[in-house]
């Protein structure tokens, strides 16, 4: 007897591969590649899920709760940009723009969900090895010899770092999202795990933070310490409560030794912190028009002329010289209160701290890390209307969309 050729599971397989290719291209962001690399995963995915979408009838199943409330917010966050179009200028408009589809295409994937191939744990352990295969990946190119031999590694890792991978910006998040991967699948599976996936996921954690602790990013390093302190007061406070109070306590000063001997964090190197002044010059736009901002491309066009009010000559001549677009405010809540003011900034908190409560009670403690990251990450750089948004759009669409086969059934 022939058997019968299930397009459907093939089409939901294909849909799924182009979602995990997403998640490892994210690591890459700044590397120039053929297009059909750059953008090929995206295609796969949204076209696939389009097909699926009418093969399926997904909108018969649809139904409004705080789910897709939530992805209702997300894409209404992309569509202020377009609100205010009416009032705002072109000069920096397609090229914002661009960067914050990923809030439209995932946001409307959200509303009405995934096919049932997808489980969390494909995409914790996807940016885990992910992770993993950079770190060896960049410490071949620099040689395995001279980099454990040399007394300047950090500075050969920043190097190889951005020729080949990403900023440190998104290189340390990406690591840092490994980081609660490894934590959320050791702390439900532990018992259940083969003796060598013990050691696998140990040794993972440590390279990840040893290579963290080496970035030349303060807030990657700082996260990476404030999670394993975090998950260590977690696990402590599960079992022994007096134990885990004890921890809390003596958390902030582990945080702050290894803190203190991290090569940037010098107190003269925090007092010259150049987005300081960046943050001050846009403030003092703000303040002007606090409640329904500048729009997005008319924001930038303001800041332009005020951007380097209290920065350094030395930093602004260094910047002005080696910019090739604009400098923003190297802050997601104030570009939003920049751009769209008090409206803005409130789908901004809804859209950062909602996932944690709209989830499922079993995983709300990963919910809790990945948004305080997200958010923390925004402090000191463009989030979901920069280089971060696919993959912010991508964590919330796996947190809040993806089946959880981590933690066991019954105790869901």
């Amino acid at each position: 007897m022939k058997k019968v050729i299930d397009y459907k599971q093939i089409l939901n397989y294909i849909n799924l591969i182009g979602c995990i290719l997403i998640s490892i291209r994210t690591l890459f962001y700044n590397i120039e590649m053929p297009y059909l690399l750059n953008f090929g995963s995206l295609y796969l995915f949204f076209i696939t899920w389009v097909i699926e979408f009418f093969v399926e009838k997904r909108w018969t199943n649809w139904r409004c709760d705080k789910t897709t409330i939530y992805f209702i917010v997300l894409i209404s966050f992309f569509l202020l940009s377009l609100l205010y179009a009416p009032f705002d200028t072109t000069k920096y408009f397609k090229n914002l723009l661009e960067k914050r589809y990923a809030l439209l295409g995932f946001g409307i994937v959200g509303l009405f969900g995934l096919n049932k191939k997808y489980k969390l744990s494909y995409f914790l352990n996807t940016i885990i090895i992910t992770a993993i295969v950079a770190i060896v990946f960049l410490i071949s190119k620099i040689g395995w010899s001279t980099f454990f031999l040399s007394p300047n590694r950090d500075v050969l890792l920043t190097q190889t770092r951005i020729a080949y991978i990403n900023a440190h910006m998104g290189f340390n998040l990406y690591l840092n999202f490994a980081l609660v991967g490894i934590w959320y699948i050791c702390t439900h599976k532990w018992n259940q795990m083969a003796t060598w996936k013990h050691y696998a996921y140990g040794f993972a954690l440590i390279v990840i933070f040893g290579i963290l602790s080496l970035s030349e990013g303060r807030s990657g390093f700082v996260a990476s310490i404030l999670l394993i302190c975090s998950f260590t007061v977690f696990e402590i406070w599960k079992r022994r409560k007096i134990l885990g109070l004890l921890i809390i306590l003596l958390a902030p000063i582990a945080l702050y030794e290894a803190s203190a001997h991290h090569s940037r964090m010098s107190e003269e190197m925090l007092r010259n912190e150049p987005r300081l002044a960046l943050w001050h010059s846009a403030v003092d736009l703000i303040t002007k028009k606090p409640l329904t901002g500048y729009g997005m491309s008319r924001a930038q066009e303001m800041y332009d002329t005020v951007n380097y009010k209290y920065c350094s000559p030395e930093y602004t001549e260094y910047v002005t010289s080696n910019q090739h677009m604009f400098t923003d405010s190297h802050n997601q809540y104030i570009q939003t209160a920049l751009e769209f003011g008090i409206i803005g900034l409130i789908l901004l908190l809804f859209i950062y701290g909602a996932p944690i409560f709209i989830c499922k009670k079993g995983r709300r403690a990963f919910a809790f890390f990945i948004c305080a990251l997200c958010a923390y990450q925004s402090l000191f750089d463009m989030f979901i209307t920069g280089q971060f948004c696919t993959l912010f759009c991508l964590m919330m669409l796996i947190l809040l969309r993806v089946d959880d086969d981590v933690i066991a059934k019954t105790n869901n």
